[in-house]
């Protein structure tokens, strides 16, 4: 990771884009701060909070030659003062080559380029230097500037809250977007104003006293959360259900957007069912499947992992308590750094608290709140056999995919009972639940044999219930019921 950061650092000075060595690095900080903007955007500061311990726990490259840096420095900010762009530019670039990893240096360097409208080499820098000072003021404000500039008002508002949030004199802050509120381009206007919006000032403070401004017309929307990084292709002939490499084929690249612009999320509630002749169905109308996926969605979860300062995987999880405890197998966390985890509308940092190689199992904490969550059945008999099952996970990351099938046996492989389903799982898949009709998960998707035609395999949820992992009293389990969703 040192050495990684500093290659960075080096790509992001000498080229403004990182080598290649150094590029999914980059994504991974750019994924820690777009987070951040999205829950600042939100008024969601646990949120930030989250993303900002992450960005914190980076390792980083050792400091570099300060005494050697500080004179460079002094010599930007001169120039910088009497507007010589490119005087300071090439001052700050001494000042950073000497010494890569001091925030301030990196900020001013940000600012500069900035300022010489240089809005891509802008963009790298505020990341880098939010990489290793999360709560500097002046780089979100600079960050904030570089998408208004560029179109991108949403993040421009998240950017300049956590301008606010982290300044050491918020009134300064207000008073810069009142001015950026009277700026061009429009997006950047929208952005700040977007911004003062959601700070909303205490009435009796200068800045509010003296605003003009007329309420805008829309409320701060959060961006969409962005998409880990992805990776180029899946494995062939993997033999468990993941994790999958995140999808990366140009043909997902449509469904999945950009890193910088997010994912669509596949977990929102559908539409309300309609017939066929486009009337909408009457009241108790929907099918089984509708009713457990509408209800089970919100709480199955992405997992996505990182190793070596690097996006690593994705995975599935269930929610299984209030208080964010969530299941999914062991290999889809067993090499990973660092994790973060997705649930319908809320995102987390996760550590891991229990593991298990055999059951193929690990239970995560989380920060996720939830008033439900998943209650585990504790039936395994031949009377499962037949019954109707439901599967949802993230195969190749396409979020809250929704297949059906069957439970086709039960079996016992190397000590451990599993549940064999028809229904079709795909990397990606692991970790994630499958639920009966009566709402209960039934097993955890494990694996799957490629050679057949979907026999794939669920650790049934009897093996999770008699593990060390089992907390009765914050996780629920019971037998066979009926209809619950």
């Amino acid at each position: 990771m040192k050495a990684t950061l500093a290659l960075l650092a080096s790509g992001i000075m000498l080229a403004c884009i990182a080598p290649a060595s150094a590029a999914s690095q980059y994504e991974t900080l750019d994924y820690y701060v777009q987070q951040m903007i999205a829950h600042a955007a939100a008024n969601d500061a646990t949120g930030v909070g989250t993303f900002q311990e992450q960005l914190e726990q980076l390792r980083r490259p050792e400091a570099g030659d300060s005494a050697k840096a500080r004179p460079y420095q002094q010599q930007g900010l001169e120039h910088l003062g009497r507007n010589n762009l490119k005087q300071a530019l090439a001052a700050f670039r001494q000042a950073f080559i000497a010494d890569p990893i001091d925030p301030e240096i990196a900020g001013h360097l940000g600012m500069t380029y900035l300022r010489l409208r240089r809005f891509k080499e802008a963009e790298r820098l505020a990341v880098y230097t939010l990489s290793l000072a999360p709560t500097q003021s002046a780089t979100w404000s600079v960050l904030g500037e570089t998408y208004g500039q560029t179109g991108d008002a949403p993040r421009a508002a998240g950017a300049f809250v956590n301008a606010y949030r982290f300044a050491k004199n918020p009134p300064q802050i207000v008073e810069r977007l009142r001015q950026l509120a009277a700026a061009d381009p429009e997006t950047l206007r929208a952005g700040a104003r977007q911004a003062l919006d959601s700070i909303r000032p205490p009435a009796d403070s200068p800045a509010a006293a003296s605003s003009s401004l007329p309420t805008p017309t829309e409320k701060p929307t959060a961006p969409p959360g962005p998409t880990p990084p992805t990776n180029a292709a899946a494995p062939a002939g993997a033999s468990s259900a993941g994790p999958a490499p995140a999808a990366g084929p140009a043909a997902l690249s449509a469904v999945l957007g950009s890193l910088k612009r997010g994912v669509e999320n596949f977990s929102h509630p559908p539409a309300k069912a309609t017939s066929e002749t486009g009337a909408p169905r009457a009241a108790g109308a929907d099918s089984p499947g509708q009713r457990i996926y509408r209800r089970a969605s919100p709480l199955t979860c992405l997992i996505v992992t990182f190793r070596n300062g690097r996006k690593d995987s994705l995975g599935s999880g269930l929610l299984v308590s209030p208080d964010g405890l969530v299941i999914t197998n062991h290999h889809v966390i067993d090499k990973a750094d660092n994790l973060a985890v997705r649930c319908g509308e809320q995102e987390s940092a996760a550590s891991v608290r229990g593991r298990s190689r055999k059951p193929d199992l690990a239970l995560l904490a989380t920060a996720l709140k939830s008033a439900e969550s998943f209650a585990l059945n504790e039936s395994y008999d031949p009377n499962l056999i037949g019954r109707d099952i439901f599967v949802i996970g993230n195969p190749y990351g396409l979020e809250g995919t929704f297949s059906t099938g069957v439970i086709s046996g039960l079996r016992e492989i190397d000590g451990v009972r599993y549940i064999q389903i028809s229904a079709p799982v795909s990397p990606g898949n692991s970790g994630g639940p499958v639920i009966l009709g009566d709402g209960t998960v039934i097993g955890i998707a494990a694996m799957g044999l490629k050679a057949g035609q979907n026999l794939n395999f669920a650790i049934a949820s009897t093996e999770v219930i008699a593990s060390r992992l089992f907390d009765p009293e914050r996780m629920k389990s019971q037998p066979l019921a009926g209809p619950q969703f």
